[in-house]
């Protein structure tokens, strides 16, 4: 009875490591896509800050809108 108790807590603890492997795994994914990402956005600012490009309206997101007509 000890011994089957003691297998299963054993398969028990591989399959929760193999599943913090994972997640680590994919965490690990999302912070490169993250890292990435923030690289091409400062480079296109970069890019936008040396042609000397100035936005045409402020706040576009709110253009429908006339809090600032």
């Amino acid at each position: 009875m000890d011994r089957k108790k003691s297998e299963y807590v054993e398969v028990m603890q591989n399959k929760i490591a193999e599943i913090h492997k994972s997640a680590e795994e994919k965490k690990a994914m999302i912070e490169a896509q993250k890292g990435e990402e923030i690289l091409k956005v400062e480079e296109t600012a970069a890019k936008f800050r040396t042609r000397g490009y100035q936005p045409r309206r402020l706040l576009g997101c709110f253009s429908g809108l006339r809090f600032f007509s």
